[in-house]
């Protein structure tokens, strides 16, 4: 493949890339255009892109607003990139789903339903042109393709806080809807994560959330505390200018991902650009230019191995802000290795070990080659590109002091709660055995016999109604005889898996002795208690079976519980019920009434 990038610093400069690339095109092959626009008024970015259309009619044309482009090695400010990718054999192919004509989850099944049964599909870049949190059910529905398949992209931004952003896909300029473009032959792709912000201080727990975007309390106390208590920063006018260099990484499908707070409300509440869930813990991190760096240059060491033929970079808005005039150190490393292209996002997409992630404050870099392996390898030169100063290493001094310190502490913490935790699972090891059956796993006659009678004292008082199954296996004897009596436990194990999968969530079922069971049914009438009855008749005997390939078969007894009644009275018209239901030839319910 080829890469050719341009920064379209006039309308003469589109004008001259068109005419260098079509003379390209005349070369062959598949051309995808990119578009990482400096603008985020619909009728600019749709004068480019229509322009592009008419000119390659063949091509496929996506891209989308940016707060900041990517060339080569260097950021491009208040201007537009143009790549022109032109793949040998690989077929690139745009696919918009616009979420003003349908909602997510038909966005996602209509994805799903496009990409699965592309059998050479290779990689999904995913524009998005909604919330990063918002994207998650449909990223989370791609990663039902096959974990060989790469998924890059990041979402859509402008220079104006808060302004509109678009995607494109041909000559369509859509907001509130996503782009996907599928690679599909021999491309090779290379996705690499930068982060570089260092997790810092002891790990919180959200305790209080309102949905997946504002974490109201971390530790059962306003979030917004943990920067002042921390780092001294209010929760007034420039909190979050202040926060910048400080995000919260949570850790999710083993890598870091980092939150930044882009609001805070007066009760403490934290606003962030990505999704977090309750019960998670959280850090801070703080922001090292070096390691920023460091991690560029782990990330080009790995892509120069692969040996790329171009390079798209999505960034995020935060890492330019942060790291101001020292960002293009942080690209150039990259375009050492190739052509690159990108765009300054206000979030970042890309798969790891088979799950997508919406992210925050990352650099995801995908690194394309078409054919086989490389015949050389990219070499690059390591260049002093440090950030250091006496200030910042007295920085990260204390921050390593204070990290490792918070880390032997919760070390010991854990030790403690590994201890408490196993006390506890004692405990409730204890109290499961001493009321369940050992054999089967259900209540046993004691602990089942007890919640009849307190059942039944409900019902006597009024205050509830409940029926009841007593059952037992047919011929269960001629099994224990014929076939040993481990054959006999096994079917009683597969009709307790049974009674366990059918039986509704407020319903008990025990083991009353032998072969019988008995199954308590609160708030059920004698209908419904038929209905179940009769399905958990025809399960048994549908799926479970001796040793001689017969049938395993139960019989059932149905009875309703009547106000005013004893759990003794109710208990032998229940063992009436089972009585009647094997006299009428076994495989049988029978119900006695009140």
């Amino acid at each position: 493949m080829e890469q050719y990038n341009y920064e379209l610093e006039s309308p003469e400069i589109l004008e001259k890339a068109i005419g260098a690339m079509k003379e390209r095109e005349k070369k062959g092959g598949n051309l995808l255009i990119l578009l990482f626009h400096g603008s985020n008024e619909p009728e600019i970015i749709a004068k480019d892109a229509e322009k592009l259309s008419r000119a390659f009619p063949k091509a496929a044309i996506s891209g989308m607003s940016c707060s900041g482009g990517i060339r080569d090695g260097h950021q491009v400010l208040g201007l537009t990139v143009v790549s022109f990718l032109f793949f040998e054999k690989t077929k690139v192919s745009v696919f918009a789903f616009d979420l003003n004509q349908m909602i997510l989850d038909d966005a996602s099944r209509q994805a799903l339903e496009i990409f699965r049964p592309m059998k050479n599909l290779a990689s999904l870049a995913v524009l998005n042109g909604i919330d990063i949190s918002g994207i998650a059910p449909f990223l989370k529905k791609l990663d039902l393709l096959p974990s060989s398949v790469a998924i890059f992209g990041g979402t859509a931004d402008s220079y104006t806080a808060g302004g509109d952003a678009y995607v494109i896909a041909g000559n369509q300029i859509l907001g509130r809807s996503i782009v996907c473009i599928s690679f599909e032959g021999p491309v090779s792709i290379d996705v690499q994560m930068n982060l570089g912000w260092q997790p810092l201080g002891k790990a919180m727990t959200i305790t209080a959330m309102e949905g997946d975007r504002i974490i109201k309390e971390l530790d059962h106390e306003p979030a917004a505390n943990v920067y002042l208590k921390y780092l001294g920063i209010k929760n007034m006018g420039s909190f979050i200018d202040d926060a910048l260099s400080f995000p919260l990484i949570v850790m999710r499908n083993t890598r870091p991902l980092a939150r930044l707070p882009d609001s805070c409300r007066e009760d403490g509440a934290l606003g962030l650009a990505g999704n977090c869930y309750l019960g998670e813990q959280v850090r801070l991190a703080y922001g090292d230019p070096n390691e920023i760096v460091q991690r560029c240059r782990e990330n080009t060491r790995k892509l120069a191995a692969f040996a790329p033929e171009g390079i798209l970079i999505f960034s995020c808005i935060t890492r330019r802000l942060f790291l101001k005039e020292g960002t293009d150190k942080v690209l150039s490393p990259y375009g050492k290795l190739s052509p690159v292209a990108g765009g300054y996002c206000h979030g970042e997409i890309s798969r790891n070990d088979g799950k997508t992630s919406g992210l925050n404050m990352t650099l995801v870099a995908a690194a394309f080659r078409e054919g086989g392996a490389p015949s050389k390898i990219h070499e690059i030169s390591e260049g002093n590109i440090d950030f250091d100063t006496g200030t910042l290493a007295t920085i990260q001094r204390l921050a390593s002091f204070i990290t490792v310190s918070s880390a032997e502490q919760e070390e010991t913490n854990k030790k403690l709660e590994e201890a408490n935790a196993k006390l506890a699972d004692a405990n409730r090891q204890l109290t499961f055995m001493a009321s369940h059956d050992g054999l089967t796993g259900l209540l046993n006659r004691e602990t089942i016999e007890f919640e009849l009678r307190n059942l039944a004292g409900r019902t006597r008082d009024g205050r509830l109604s409940f029926s009841a199954l007593m059952m037992d296996l047919d011929n269960f004897k001629a099994i224990n005889d014929t076939f040993g009596h481990d054959e006999g436990d096994r079917v009683l194990c597969e009709l307790a898996s049974i009674l366990k999968r059918e039986i509704p969530l407020t319903a008990l079922a025990g083991r009353w002795g032998g072969d019988e069971f008995v199954v308590l049914l609160p708030g059920y009438g004698t209908e419904d208690s038929m209905d179940l009855a009769e399905l958990l008749r025809k399960a048994v005997s549908h799926n479970i079976y001796r040793p001689d390939g017969q049938s395993v078969s139960i019989s059932l007894g149905i009875a309703r519980a009547s106000a005013g009644e004893n759990a003794e009275a109710f208990y032998h018209r229940m063992d009436k019920a089972l009585y009647l239901a094997k006299r009428s030839g076994k495989n049988k319910t029978a119900l006695v009434e009140e």
